[in-house]
């Protein structure tokens, strides 16, 4: 292993909390949300965000995994891949697994650049929710923040400090823009501590 490529992996493993091995296979699923970025050609920029607000109800299990993948293998090139999974669960699963992932790999690349940013947010709750009018305008900042971060073109340190921002937002609506549907004709009431299980994974 070069040391270009032991350099960003201690950095991606900081950032993303989990590396895979490059090649690693997995069937894709509804619960899945994957952003991959990957760029052969040199002096050339890559880009793929992926956003996912899931919802389920019921006992069964919950095994959301949400990946970011960035790979680059050319000369002074970019690579970055951006992943934000919501996963809101009304009932009682016994089994609460999700899985967060990022990896983001340099080959044979000189001066090149990746960054791969997987941040999944999980709430259990015993009842139905659904977000505030202004938490769904929050929300919707966000993807549109990270979003343009595509034609920024902003250093891997300075996209990191964009994510982690929108991160902390995402978790602030979701302390404080959750609410029970007691019934859907009438008007919510707020979710006051019923939170059966929280995961935030990054």
């Amino acid at each position: 292993m070069s040391a270009l490529r032991r350099r960003w992996t201690a950095f991606l493993l900081t950032v993303a909390g989990c590396v895979l091995p490059m090649g690693s296979a997995h069937a894709a699923t509804s619960t899945d949300n994957s952003a991959t970025a990957i760029i052969e050609v040199d002096q050339g920029r890559s880009f793929d965000f992926a956003w996912n607000v899931s919802r389920q109800r019921g006992d069964a299990d919950v095994t959301n995994w949400n990946s970011a993948t960035a790979k680059a293998r050319c000369v002074a090139c970019r690579a970055t891949a951006i992943a934000f999974q919501i996963v809101l669960v009304s009932g009682s699963p016994t089994v609460v697994v999700p899985r967060n992932t990022a990896e983001a790999v340099n080959v044979e690349c000189t001066t090149c650049t990746v960054a791969a940013e997987a941040r999944q947010f999980v709430r259990v709750v015993p009842d139905p929710v659904r977000f505030t009018g202004e938490g769904r305008a929050i929300l919707a900042d966000v993807r549109q923040r990270l979003r343009d971060l595509e034609a920024q073109d902003l250093p891997v340190d300075q996209v990191h400090q964009v994510v982690e921002a929108q991160e902390a937002r995402v978790r602030a609506v979701l302390g404080n823009e959750l609410v029970v549907r007691s019934d859907p004709s009438q008007e919510t009431d707020v979710l006051e501590r019923r939170t059966l299980q929280a995961a935030d994974l990054d």
